[in-house]
């Protein structure tokens, strides 16, 4: 994340000058590390008023910057969703085309079962036989039970049958993942608020988590699907995947400004580990000592 961050900061700062020339330098390095220009103009409109020692240092400057993104983030961290020991949970995954709902899905199941809480998976991807197979897969090694049904059948059905077990087998917890949809394909937005009312319907027997999960190596587009979806169903919190790679992690920062939706998570590999729960403070540390 943030590649290299830390010596482009220097090298803009070199001459210990706060003006017109290092700010404008200072901008494009935002931009480059994947915060949106509205967000990098507050960012940078914050740094222009603050008061620096006559010496200043790269070490005042990253101070400064990390006040600054703190206060936007930290208000929206959030932990995980809490599992209620007397009510049973169902947390639906959504997403677009290969943002990695499936193996998010898997790494919940396994944040979860180190808990001890009971779990059961939902294959309502039913689109895909590749997906059906996929978390079919990590039911065994995760050994977890999961509900599947044949290829292209209605989703809302796998998600009722999964919320029926959850409640009238009294198990904690339910995980759903949901097939890939573009946020332009009415008719499939249409279909996951079904799926959404399906668990909706029974909110006075569960707790209901929608997570949508982004890929890190999108950028600024993953705000116009996160936009997009949110007409159609209430958005609880976000897991950003991919962020291994190369993802440059800004837009975490951007997401959080223009969405006020609280980030869970980070998704750092593809093992059923690699699932962290996002911390402002560590990831403004990485960005600022990468």
């Amino acid at each position: 994340m943030f590649k290299n961050f830390t010596n482009k900061l220097e090298n803009i700062f070199s001459s210990k000058k706060i003006n017109e020339e290092s700010l404008l330098e200072l901008e494009e390095l935002l931009l480059i590390s994947d915060i949106g220009i509205e967000t990098v103009d507050k960012i940078i409109n914050k740094l222009k008023i603050e008061k620096f020692s006559r010496e200043f240092d790269l070490a005042e400057i990253k101070s400064k910057l990390a006040v600054i993104i703190l206060d936007i983030i930290r208000p929206f961290q959030e932990k995980l969703p809490i599992i209620e020991a007397d009510k049973p949970s169902v947390i639906v995954c959504v997403g677009v085309n290969g943002s990695g709902k499936t193996t998010t899905v898997a790494k919940l199941a396994h944040y979860y079962s180190q808990m001890d809480y009971s779990i059961i998976l939902g294959a309502a991807d039913t689109f895909r036989a590749a997906a059906i197979e996929q978390l079919s897969l990590w039911s065994k090694e995760l050994n977890l039970d999961v509900i599947i049904g044949d290829q292209n059948s209605d989703p809302a059905s796998i998600v009722f049958k999964c919320v029926d077990r959850v409640l009238n087998h009294k198990i904690n917890l339910g995980i759903i993942d949901t097939a890939g949809r573009l946020q332009n394909r009415t008719d499939l937005m249409e279909q996951l608020k079904k799926i959404d009312k399906v668990v909706q319907a029974k909110s006075n027997f569960l707790n209901q988590k929608t997570i949508m999960v982004i890929d890190g190596t999108t950028g600024q587009s993953s705000i116009k699907q996160v936009e997009e979806f949110s007409k159609y169903i209430k958005i609880d919190g976000i897991i950003i995947s991919k962020l291994d790679g190369s993802a440059i992690g800004g837009t975490i920062v951007s997401i959080i400004d223009r969405l006020k939706i609280p980030v869970f998570g980070i998704g750092m590999g593809e093992n059923k580990n690699s699932l962290e729960e996002f911390d402002a403070e560590k990831f403004v540390s990485k960005i600022l000592n990468d």
